[in-house]
């Protein structure tokens, strides 16, 4: 197989702190990537560059930010042959906020390595918290000789590597995993599960401690309680030796990833510890089954209630739910599945008798936006938008946004990846009754202008069409048109001839200007 001999040191470090380490030739840059968080005992928790500058030459993991200065590739596409062969050293950077920079230096060739993970061979220097502030954070913590520092066990991460290169080689041990973790990841672990008061604890104290509380019986039945069925059949699938998650499902992961029941590898892997796996066993009973995926089914109903009408009584949750499910659904059972989902998913609160989106509550605008909502019978779901909203997270994709899809992909040359959270923008800002010029602004002010009247007029008639069937939350979920079918409002409320807005036209913020020298005006 052959690989390349690496010298990966962190920029600034005096002396310098670096890790030399063999990677296997014919591997990703996304692999490459991964392989250098491990040997930094760092987490992946931010965004990443290798940047050949002599080459003019970026691989990155997506599309967003691109500047014209650069040609780019995508790590997880490009092998790194086709760069590092070439080059005596390039640049790895990591994170937005500390902005570490890492100096890659290609020191040889072996080409008789026959493995196919990489390993550390050599070092100089501990471990670097990777939240600690950069550099100059790291120095201010080593000043003050605080308990988030640790030795650097060279071993420990060779055997994560091999462990990460063929996860089912080998048991995976949740004290392993643990150890590579920063201080502050294991510390957001715990909180997760109601620990405070642990920030003071050395690093090895605080790993056993939480290890000891997540695998509680008690508490691991709470957490998993909770889990939704599509997250525990992707659990279930890692427990059965399937360790590839598709690009599509990751989010899946987020809930248990953020319980510290997973851990990330390489190459869209996922590794459970054999204690999780243990512990897993004991309390997924029959009747635990079923008691968590009834509670799954209910916070679906609770999820898509509140995408559409905010402000949800219990009353037409009820009646929603017992018009579907066989198994009916009483007021003390709707309130005891709160209670239980309200620990680890607290995307709604109960207040004065009803169910409030969250962010409605923490604005304080409950009585302001009852005040605004329409006075119509609530718009009962079908099953299947339901499903949908749940497993989207109250995102309801119509046929009007696929157009729109299409138009910002075809005509505008938007990126596919950015087209879910433009849909997700319009479709909120258009369900809270946003007018026309607000989700222009709104599309505008990320980066996509309409420079030509034709685009913009093909927009506003896509936008009206938009608007006139999303199941608006002022609305109680109906759609505009809907209101008018059923005879719930006058025709008015519906559409027909969209406003539209020119670039020479004046600007409607009332600056006396050029719509283009104006709102329209981006740099």
């Amino acid at each position: 197989m052959g690989a390349y001999q690496l010298k990966v040191t962190i920029k600034g470090s005096k002396p310098p702190i670096w890790r030399r380490v063999l990677v296997p030739q014919g591997i990703t840059f996304g692999k490459l990537h991964q392989m250098i968080q491990t040997a930094f005992c760092w987490s992946d928790e931010h965004l990443y560059e290798f940047e050949f500058r002599s080459e003019g030459v970026r691989v990155v993991p997506g599309k967003e930010n691109w500047s014209p200065k650069f040609q780019y590739l995508l790590s997880d596409e490009t092998t790194i042959d086709s760069l590092v062969s070439g080059t005596s050293k390039f640049t790895y950077t990591y994170g937005i906020d500390n902005n570490w920079e890492l100096n890659i230096q290609v020191e040889d060739a072996d080409s008789d390595y026959k493995e196919s993970w990489g390993q550390v061979i050599k070092f100089k220097g501990d471990c670097v918290p990777e939240n600690c502030g950069g550099i100059a954070g790291y120095y201010e913590l080593l000043e003050s000789g605080s308990n988030d520092l640790k030795e650097y066990d060279m071993s420990a991460v060779n055997k994560f590597l091999n462990q990460g290169s063929d996860a089912a080689s080998e048991e995976v041990h949740i004290a392993e995993v643990y150890d590579c973790y920063d201080k502050g990841s294991i510390l957001e672990i715990a909180k997760r599960h109601g620990m405070n008061g642990l920030s003071k604890l050395k690093k090895e104290e605080l790993v056993e401690r939480t290890i000891a509380h997540i695998l509680d019986p008690k508490v691991m039945s709470s957490y998993f309680l909770c889990a939704r069925n599509s997250e525990i059949n992707l659990f279930e699938q890692l427990a059965s030796d399937d360790f590839q998650v598709p690009s599509f499902e990751m989010e899946e992961m987020d809930y248990l990833y953020a319980g510290g029941y997973v851990t990330a590898g390489p190459d869209n892997c996922f590794m459970v510890a054999e204690e999780v796996l243990k512990a897993y066993g004991s309390v997924n009973t029959p009747e635990f089954k079923e008691e968590r995926e009834r509670l799954s089914k209910i916070g679906d109903y609770l999820c898509a209630a509140n995408s559409l009408y905010a402000v949800t009584p219990p009353q037409v949750l009820l009646e929603t739910f017992n018009k579907y499910e066989d198994k009916k659904l009483s007021l003390e059972d709707l309130l005891h599945a709160y209670e239980l989902l309200q620990s680890f998913r607290p995307s709604v609160r109960f207040i004065d008798g009803n169910f409030v989106d969250g962010a409605l509550a923490e604005q304080n605008g409950v009585e302001e936006f009852k005040q605004m909502q329409k006075k119509v019978p609530y718009y009962i779901p079908t099953q299947m938008e339901i499903r949908f909203m749940a497993d989207h997270e109250g995102f309801l994709m119509t046929g009007e946004l696929g157009l729109l899809s299409n138009f910002l992909t075809d005509e505008m040359n938007v990126p596919d990846e950015r087209i879910p959270y433009l849909l997700r923008q319009v479709q909120a800002e258009v369900s809270m009754g946003g007018q026309l010029q607000e989700v222009v602004d709104g599309i505008e002010a990320t980066g996509i202008i309409f420079e030509s009247e034709e685009h913009l007029e093909r927009f506003t008639s896509i936008i009206t069409d938009v608007w006139n069937h999303t199941r608006m939350v002022l609305n109680r979920g109906h759609k505009p048109y809907e209101m008018v079918m059923k005879g719930l409002e006058t025709a008015s409320a519906q559409r027909k001839n969209p406003p539209k807005i020119y670039p020479n036209d004046p600007c409607s913020c009332g600056s006396g200007k050029k719509y283009k020298k104006c709102c329209g005006k981006k740099n």
